[in-house]
């Protein structure tokens, strides 16, 4: 857990981006000073448990966090921030994306109930990731857990490395859930349906064509799915190691 204490932050909209993502945007006086710009910044959101206003959030020590004495630990979970805008309003804007579905968690659930005013707690980010200036081409891959971060990936790229072919492979239930993405990248949507997670994703860069010469790649999303896709990348297409950058967001039951 970050060193900093978390930032207590307010719901100021809730937008449904496809009917299984939710789109929530936080302000407040302590989003002042916040580093969340580059791609894929991961903070952990601490969300108010039953009987709370606010959740109980932590305050840094030299010895590690410190929990307020005599009330309830909020859930805690990570997510990408999709967009910070510190010069949108009085405080500046946060947008956080959440995939929704039946018998989603208590991230998901919140997100579902949630209306301005409500209050969460944000940390700072980390985990960022920096794409490599000498890679001929770039290849982005994930499932719908993964598209904020995607996101954010497409339009590091476009604006640090133009003219670099970006290829993006994600996985979503069906066309629905398929969103504009930002960068001009080339964008292959494979659709889940009745599949099992992430078997759609793995067929799809399997058969895909790729350019000649060295190449970076981002991907995350089902954790067996990603695990695949890097050995493939590694021993099929011959990446450098040091050139897939891949996280497991989720594991399928």
């Amino acid at each position: 857990m970050s060193t900093t204490a978390p930032r207590l932050l307010q719901v100021t909209r809730v937008h449904r981006v496809t009917p299984g993502m939710i789109r929530v945007t936080l302000t407040g006086e302590e989003l002042a000073g916040f580093p969340g710009h580059g791609p894929d910044r991961r903070i952990k959101m601490f969300f108010p448990v039953e009987g709370q206003e606010r959740p109980a959030v932590p305050r840094a020590s030299t010895g590690g966090p410190v929990w307020p004495a005599g009330q309830a630990r909020p859930a805690i979970r990570t997510y990408t921030v999709r967009r910070f805008a510190p010069g949108t309003g009085e405080h500046g804007e946060l947008d956080v994306d959440f995939v929704v579905h039946a018998g989603h968690g208590p991230a998901a659930a919140w997100a579902v109930a949630a209306r301005p005013g409500d209050w969460v707690g944000v940390s700072e980010p980390g985990g960022r990731w920096n794409p490599d200036p000498a890679a001929g081409h770039h290849l982005v891959i994930g499932d719908e857990s993964a598209l904020p971060a995607i996101a954010t990936v497409l339009e590091t790229l476009a604006a640090d490395h133009p003219g670099v072919p970006v290829r993006a492979v994600v996985e979503v239930a069906g066309p629905g859930e398929e969103q504009d993405l930002p960068g001009g990248a080339r964008v292959d949507w494979v659709h889940r349906g009745s599949e099992p997670a992430g078997a759609p994703l793995v067929a799809a860069v399997r058969a895909a064509e790729l350019p000649e010469g060295p190449g970076q790649a981002w991907l995350a999303g089902e954790s067996a799915a990603v695990r695949d896709l890097r050995g493939h990348l590694l021993t099929d297409r011959g990446f450098d190691r040091r050139a897939v950058y891949a996280t497991g967001y989720w594991r399928a039951r």
